[in-house]
């Protein structure tokens, strides 16, 4: 252990440990702070920063690894007293620590700043800052073995641009982790794998011949540990469905019922304005009994083929809470509302005319512009423009008149709409 710590103090990376705390926090603090205050939201946003980290310490860590050969000490390293694998060991570790503090402090900073209010749900927490660990230790070990094998200066980079390139390939197969919603958790089997098949590269890598060796040899002593992480890797996906939270749920009473997981607390005050609203509806809109958050609850549902999946046909309607926006939410409220107000199965929609499709949709755009007690929204969409054109026009009544004259309009709207095409 002395020898490791010897190696972390005489290492040239510690210089750049500034820098790389500089570069997490950066990161961390110049997104949305949605995350606040939100366990699992606050684990993937310190986690999001290791990917850019990542790309930095993969070169590092090639850099650091070509060393020997570079001031051409590799004799000297093989003729010394202590084994090759252990000085290997020791350099190898102090280049982990080195790229590991700067995470570790970004994940410290943020925990600290949720723990303030310490809502429920930390465990989450630990699952994503676990799984910026495993992405730490595959940028390292992605740099080691470039510096091993290449041995130049261009290792670096090499190793860098792979790394990005690597990370940009695996996205596609859940790599890369940004959001922490309540919904999803860390799979502690499978993060549990990955971290150890990194771990079974990193000690691959110690028993690795000296630059001297053919090239191919060295390469194929790789071959075993790395095609086990990348299939892990592209096989599974770390981030799953949690388990349906059954009662344990937190509700907003009123003539519809909110429900929300408990990592949301935060979000109790906004959802009770929403609710608020909702009960001050004109009654022509048909309020759904409760409303849930994504993943509360789910039933089973027989697919065409032939597969039985959860789902939520049958279920209560859900909404989504993005980013923190009451836009996300307030928008999902409404889409259920509307679809209680106009049921599918009962309306005739397929002879709906333009220009009162275009009302329908004004309507909707109404509807939720007053549930969130605002008319300019915060997201943007490639719709088409008669489709923009009645968000506007639903928008622009939201942002003007007294609200008796909204519910008079929305009121009659609602009638004629359903007088027309939807069954008693």
């Amino acid at each position: 252990m002395s020898g490791l710590w010897l190696h972390v103090r005489n290492s040239p990376l510690r210089w750049a440990l500034p820098v790389f705390v500089a570069i997490d926090l950066t990161a961390l603090f110049l997104r949305n702070r949605h995350w606040v205050g939100v366990w699992p939201e606050t684990g993937a946003a310190a986690l999001a920063p290791a990917y850019l980290l990542g790309v930095v310490g993969a070169g590092a860590a090639a850099w650091a690894a070509s060393a020997p050969k570079r001031h051409r000490i590799e004799e000297q390293l093989t003729a010394s007293h202590v084994h090759p694998a252990r000085l290997e060991a020791n350099r190898l570790g102090a280049t982990v620590v080195v790229l590991l503090v700067p995470y570790l402090i970004g994940q410290a900073v943020a925990f600290a700043v949720t723990a303030r209010t310490f809502p429920p749900g930390v465990h989450l927490w630990l699952g994503y800052a676990l799984l910026g660990v495993f992405v730490i230790l595959t940028s390292t070990a992605l740099g080691w073995v470039c510096g091993k094998l290449l041995g130049s200066v261009f290792a670096a980079l090499t190793a860098a641009m792979g790394f990005l390139f690597l990370t940009a390939f695996l996205d596609r197969f859940g790599f890369v982790v940004i959001s922490g919603r309540p919904e999803m958790t860390v799979d502690p089997g499978l993060l549990a794998l990955r971290l150890a098949s990194v771990t079974v590269l990193l000690l691959t890598m110690l028993c690795l011949p000296n630059s001297r060796a053919p090239r191919r040899s060295r390469t194929l002593l790789l071959v075993p540990a790395v095609l086990p992480l990348l299939v892990i890797v592209v096989a599974t996906n770390a981030v799953t469905d949690r388990k349906q939270p059954g009662d344990d749920v937190l509700c907003v009473e009123g003539t519809t019922t909110l429900c929300i997981w408990p990592e949301h607390e935060k979000y109790l005050p906004q959802l009770r304005e929403v609710n608020a609203r909702i009960d001050q509806l004109p009654e022509s809109f048909v309020r759904p009994p409760r409303i849930n958050q994504a993943g509360l609850q789910k039933v089973w549902i027989l697919w065409p083929d032939g597969q039985w999946r959860l789902g939520y046909d049958g279920a209560p309607p859900i909404f989504y809470i993005f980013e923190g926006s009451t836009w996300s939410f307030a928008g999902g409220i409404g889409t259920a509302i509307v679809s209680s107000t106009f049921k599918y199965e009962s309306c005739d929609w397929e002879n709906l005319i333009p220009s009162d499709r275009g009302r329908f949709e004004a309507v909707s755009a109404w509807l939720e512009a007053y549930l969130v007690g605002q008319s300019s929204p915060d997201y943007q969409t490639n719709a088409p423009a008669e489709l923009q054109e009645a968000w506007a026009n639903g928008r622009e009544i939201a942002d003007g008149g007294s609200l008796s004259d909204q519910f008079r309009w929305a009121d009659e709207e609602v009638n004629d709409l359903h007088g027309r095409y939807c069954q008693p």
